[in-house]
Parts: structure tokens; C-alpha cells; sequence
């Protein structure tokens, strides 16, 4: 009714204002009321609330995960003071955690096995433990740090939090480029498989070779990589195909382990099931290597294998090709029994196999496992 009356009182003056040919100090000292007035109508119907919440999702701080922004479908962050609070479930399915709301025991999982993280957040905010707001959990960034392993600053400034997840930084100095070539960039600069290597770098301190086909291993390639004062691991049994070359060698056999310019690797086996592209017996194998404070499995050609289960790495890449190793189907389920914090599908799209099938891949992986395509 209030709405209504006011409604009725700025059309009747507006109207007047349209006739009148004198203009005087009152009338527009009314106009100025009656545009109060319109202001207030606009609350009236379009409904304060609205405007508010307008203001308040305009103001709301932004989020980033490893670069990307988050879109936040319901609850937003806010701020109160200096501090900022984030809706932790967006936060951290963004950073590819699994999080999971027990409403029998009003508890928190984040993550899963070992490594999960479990808590019951309190009823309001105060002293930087997880509490609910609205139906939703809300974690500061301290907590992001402390409790889940990423790298997350609030710069108040620009209203802004940064998070930079393990997985990012993971990948930092991790280069794949064609088939199962890897370049690993850390402490010393080390190829696995170099294969139609573009330029000639030269850079390259070590040099894994998993086996002996043409599109794992050649001379030539290994040449264009390669420092003069470089050393080669290669399997053992062939270690005669490098008898011309002034390289140092280093002869490698499932299941051994070894050091070699400060980098610590262990041999595993790689090898085919249903198909003789890669005997068992040849004794060809992948490596893990550890460089930059983690490790990386290569696993070369091979298929799903028994002695995956005894694989521990935080990056796996795996061959997805299909014909001369696992098809997308089986690589999956190999991350997913291995389960590391990061899998990237290789060996396809050079040779044999699909980007396709690397998409199919990336969807059959479970949560908790980030699946990167680095290849395009």
C-alpha cells in the first residue's frame, strides 16, 4: 500500500511538470524528493534483497586454481575484515579432491585413503578451523595449505586467492612431446625415449631408453639430445647396441634400482600380455625417477601387469595406444591401481591410437587422481 501511494504521488507531479510552463525553486526542489522517491519505488518492486545480493556476488573475492578461475555455482567466498572465507567443496573439487559430506556424523572427507582428511566444522567462524555458514562448509586459506597440500595466498589487495596445487607444481619442468618422449627438467636435465627430436639441444645430462624399437630408441636421436659427458641407461641385455658410441653406459633390468648423477631411478618390467611385441623375456622395462623432490613413472610399452600394484609415483605416464600396449580401457585401470596424484596418457596419436581415445581415457579415471593431456 506504502509502494502504491508513493507510486500514485511521483506519476501525479510528473504529470504536472509536463504542463507547467514556469519553473520555480519548489518544483524543483520536489523533483529532487520525487527522485528519492524513485529510488525507493525500485526497492519496492524489484525487491532490496536482490540489489544486495547483485552488490554482494560483484564483490565477492575471486578464486583461482593453478590459473584457472573458479566458478562458484551457489555459496560465494566473502570477507570479513581481513580475513576470507572459501566454500570448501568448489575449492577443492577444483584441485581434483573428492569431497564427500557424512550428514549421519555432520562430518567432512576430504581426499580419500590415507591421505584423507576428515573433520566436523563448527557453527561459526573463529579461529581458522572449518565451520558452516548457510548449509556450507567454508575453510580459509591457511587451512587450504595446512591440510590439503596446496599453495594458497589471499592478497586483500586485489581481493583475490591464489591456489597452487601440487599437481601444478608436479608438472613444473615436465615436457612430453612426441610418442613417449619425456624431458625432465630439475636438478639435471634427463630424456626418456627421445623420438623425432626437433633441433638438436643438446642439453640432456642422462638419457633413459625403455627398449630397442625404432620408435623408443636410436642413436641419431639420442645424439641430438645428448651432452658429450652424458650417460645412458639402457637395458642390459642390449647394451652392445651402444658399443660404437662414447657415451657413458649404464645397463638397467626390471626391478633394479640405481643412481646416477645424483637422480635415484628403479627399473620395472614392461611387457606385453596378450601380444609377443614385448616379450617378458627380453627383460625391457620402465623407470621410475626421482627429480625435483618427486617421482615419475614412465612405463613404457607395455600392458596391464600384476607388478603395477607395487608401483608408488606421483606422476604416471601411461601408454594408451592400443596393437603394442594397453588400449585406453586398460591404462585406466592401471592409474587407477597405481593411483597417483597425477596420469598422463602418452605413446598415442604419433604412431597408433586417438586423442579420442586419451579423452575416453581421462573420463574412466576415479576421483582423487588428477588426468592431464599434455599432448595435443
Amino acid at each position: 500500500m506504502f509502494c502504491q501511494m508513493l507510486a500514485r504521488d511521483f506519476m501525479a507531479d510528473v504529470e504536472c511538470s509536463h504542463t507547467a510552463r514556469k519553473i520555480d525553486i519548489g518544483r524543483i526542489f520536489k523533483m529532487k524528493v520525487n527522485v528519492s522517491i524513485l529510488l525507493v519505488l525500485l526497492l519496492c518492486f524489484t525487491g532490496a534483497g536482490a540489489l544486495f545480493a547483485a552488490d554482494q556476488a560483484a564483490g565477492a573475492p575471486k578464486v583461482q586454481v593453478d590459473g584457472r578461475d573458479i566458478v562458484f555455482p551457489d555459496a560465494k567466498p566473502y570477507t570479513v575484515g581481513e580475513s576470507v572465507y572459501i566454500p570448501v567443496r568448489s575449492a577443492a573439487e577444483n584441485m581434483g579432491i573428492l569431497v564427500t559430506w557424512d550428514a549421519k556424523n555432520k562430518s567432512v572427507q576430504i581426499g580419500e585413503g590415507a591421505s584423507a582428511v576428515t573433520f566436523k566444522p563448527e557453527n561459526a567462524a573463529g579461529g581458522g578451523k572449518p565451520f558452516l555458514k548457510d548449509g556450507r562448509v567454508y575453510v580459509d586459506p591457511a587451512f587450504i595449505q595446512d591440510k590439503l597440500g596446496a599453495e594458497a595466498v589471499w592478497n586483500q589487495q586485489k581481493s583475490a586467492v591464489s591456489i597452487t596445487t601440487k599437481s601444478k607444481n608436479l608438472l613444473k619442468g615436465v615436457q612430453l612431446f612426441k610418442q613417449s618422449m619425456v624431458k625432465l627438467t630439475g636438478e639435471k636435465v634427463i630424456y626418456v625415449d627421445p623420438y623425432k627430436v626437433d633441433g638438436e639441444p643438446k642439453d640432456g645430462d642422462i638419457i633413459f631408453i625403455t627398449h630397442t624399437h625404432g620408435d623408443h630408441f636410436s642413436l641419431n636421436e639420442i645424439a641430438k639430445v645428448a651432452k658429450k659427458d652424458a650417460t645412458i641407461v639402457f637395458p642390459a641385455g642390449e647394451l652392445d647396441k651402444l658399443a660404437d658410441t662414447a657415451f657413458e653406459k649404464v645397463g638397467s633390468a626390471p626391478n633394479q634400482e640405481g643412481t646416477v648423477k645424483g637422480i635415484s631411478y628403479k627399473a620395472v618390467p614392461a611387457y606385453n600380455t596378450k601380444t609377443n611385441n614385448h616379450p617378458k623375456e627380453k627383460a625391457w622395462v620402465g623407470y621410475i625417477i626421482k627429480v625435483n623432490g618427486a617421482s615419475y613413472y614412465m612405463a613404457g610399452d607395455t600392458d596391464l601387469i600384476p607388478e603395477m600394484k607395487d608401483i608408488h609415483a606421483d606422476v604416471a605416464f601411461l601408454p594408451m595406444g592400443g596393437t603394442y600396449t594397453m588400449a585406453y580401457e586398460e591404462a585406466a585401470q592401471a592409474a587407477n591401481l597405481i593411483h597417483p596424484h597425477i596420469v598422463v596418457p602418452y605413446h598415442y596419436a604419433d604412431v597408433v591410437g586417438t586423442r579420442e581415445d586419451a579423452l575416453k581415457f581421462i573420463d574412466a579415471i576415479e576421483p582423487g587422481i588428477t588426468s592431464i593431456l599434455m599432448k595435443e
